[in-house]
């Protein structure tokens, strides 16, 4: 008999995936440092000024680009009784999050909680990115999948990250919900092909094409 699933963790945040994403991030940063060290244009304090520019960037990518890439989806927490998820109004509190969880090994808290039996339904759309380089970035290609979380008071919580890459643990985090009497509602039946693996761009686009022709 399969053992019942008590609680599933979707998106947890690792150091072996911030350790890659530093090296992809800093390794160009240092390359075209180095490269640049090395070239005299013949400017009076250019190395001073290189330097100057390489510290900035090198701050920016550390403070904003790095935090926003480990936190691109939601971390959320589901059991038998309630979803948790985190919730950043600022970039910045990113940046505390991933830092305390590197340096404190203290896991970011989770800030919104919902419970099972007061979830009236939720309801699944999609919407474009128009941000071009995100469709490099955001699982989805360039589309936003957006959930919707209606409750019985009548109050709603949106979530646009709640996909993660993760496919196993978040196909793992919706059956328990359904388990839990949670229902779903999916008219172009993306959670379908999410679950599945399928790639959700193609599925995507074969929906606008049916829309268009309807």
């Amino acid at each position: 008999k399969q053992e019942e699933v008590m609680k599933v963790t979707v998106g947890k945040i690792k150091k072996r995936k911030v350790i890659k994403y530093c090296i992809g991030l800093l390794a160009p940063l240092f390359f075209y440092l180095f490269l640049l060290m090395n070239i005299d244009l013949g400017y009076d304090n250019y190395k001073e000024c290189l330097l100057f520019i390489f510290i900035t960037t090198l701050f920016i990518v550390m403070i904003f680009v790095l935090p926003s890439l480990i936190f691109l989806n939601s971390m959320w927490e589901v059991d038998h009784n309630s979803l948790k998820y985190i919730h950043f109004d600022h970039n910045l509190d990113k940046t505390k999050y991933l830092y305390s969880f590197l340096f404190r090994n203290k896991y970011p808290r989770y800030q919104i909680n919902l419970r099972l039996s007061q979830i009236d339904f939720v309801q699944i759309s999609y919407y474009r990115y128009s941000f071009y380089p995100s469709k490099y970035l955001v699982d989805g290609s360039g589309y936003k999948i957006v959930f919707k979380f209606n409750m019985l008071d009548g109050s709603q919580y949106i979530i646009e990250n709640f996909v993660s890459h993760d496919r196993e643990s978040f196909k793992q985090g919706i059956e328990l919900m359904k388990k839990q009497g949670v229902r779903f509602v999916d008219p172009y039946h993306l959670l379908e092909a999410l679950c599945s693996n399928k790639d959700i761009n193609l599925h995507i686009a074969l929906v606008e094409k049916e829309k268009n022709h309807d």
